[in-house]
């Protein structure tokens, strides 16, 4: 078996690394904590994203079933961002609907990558 010490990121594809940059800053409330012109490596607390630029880069996954990026938020924000999301023209593409112990929306980033938002109570 090999013992794993901790995840250190998840990477992405973006074909456009300052779209993808913005829309996790001003949406997702990440920092960056480097950028180059071929990747960027932004943190929300203790997690890190690396997007690494692709040309022409689009999701190819269909269902957000099969990889998506799931963010837990207060249960008082979550009416808030679904505020800010239409007030920002970003599509929820699915929900909000109800979870066991709370609710549950999915978005895509520019990419077309899955981005869950979810709360329990």
């Amino acid at each position: 078996m090999i013992v794993l010490e901790s995840l250190d990121h998840i990477s992405l594809g973006s074909s456009d690394l300052k779209k993808s940059i913005e829309f996790y800053v001003d949406v997702l409330d990440f920092e960056v904590a480097e950028e180059t012109d071929r990747f960027a490596i932004l943190q929300l607390d203790h997690f890190s994203l690396r997007l690494n630029h692709i040309d022409g880069y689009v999701c190819q996954q269909d269902n957000p079933s099969a990889f998506s990026l799931s963010f837990i938020v207060d249960v008082d924000d979550f009416t808030n961002a679904i505020s800010e999301l239409e007030e920002k023209k970003i599509q929820i593409v699915v929900g909000p609907v109800v979870i066991e112990g709370g609710e549950s929306m999915i978005i895509r980033d520019p990419d077309g990558n899955w981005i869950e938002l979810f709360y329990k109570e």
